[in-house]
């Protein structure tokens, strides 16, 4: 390639003649050197420019391709992602929602046996007062009574202090 070259600058250089303007058509011996060299700036342009600049071209240009088929499987693959994420925040908060729902349904039902319970005991525990009440009452009203107002006595506690003591003299006799 040196050499092919070096023989094609000599022959410029050996035949370098003046213009002649009056014949400016006319096809001679440099018009075929001059012929050689731009075909032979062509191939090596071809070759050592061109080429490697498609080459390159062409590589960024199926690297962008792969590029942007991988974008658009990564933006379908977050999209079925974002859609399972969604779905699985709506089972979630159903299930929290279902559960919360039973706890308060089980609070609910607890409170009311609780207050049932509440309710019961303490009717137990009128009831025990207002029998204490009443028991105390009669105590008060048989302390204040003498012997001589029970056997003669028509009240309610009179009455009864008597049948309870003829039921004890018939027990005891």
């Amino acid at each position: 390639m040196k050499r092919l070259i070096f023989i094609f600058f000599i022959l410029i250089t050996s035949t370098s003649k003046a213009a002649d303007t009056s014949n400016m058509l006319s096809v001679d011996k440099s018009y075929f050197i001059e012929l050689v060299i731009y075909l032979g700036i062509i191939l090596f342009l071809n070759k050592f420019l061109f080429q490697p600049l498609l080459t390159l071209k062409e590589n960024r240009d199926i690297e962008s391709s792969v590029r942007l088929e991988r974008a658009d499987s990564m933006e379908e693959q977050a999209i079925k992602l974002e859609d399972e994420y969604k779905l699985k925040i709506s089972e979630v908060r159903l299930d929290i929602e279902k559960s919360s729902i039973d706890r308060i349904n089980k609070a609910k039902l607890e409170g009311e046996e609780a207050v049932k319970n509440a309710k019961n005991i303490s009717l137990k525990k009128i009831e025990e007062s207002r029998n204490n009440l009443q028991s105390a009452k009669i105590l008060s009203q048989i302390e204040s009574l003498t012997d001589k107002e029970v056997s003669e006595g028509n009240d309610d506690v009179s009455i009864q202090i008597r049948e309870i003591a003829e039921a004890i003299k018939v027990k005891v006799g």
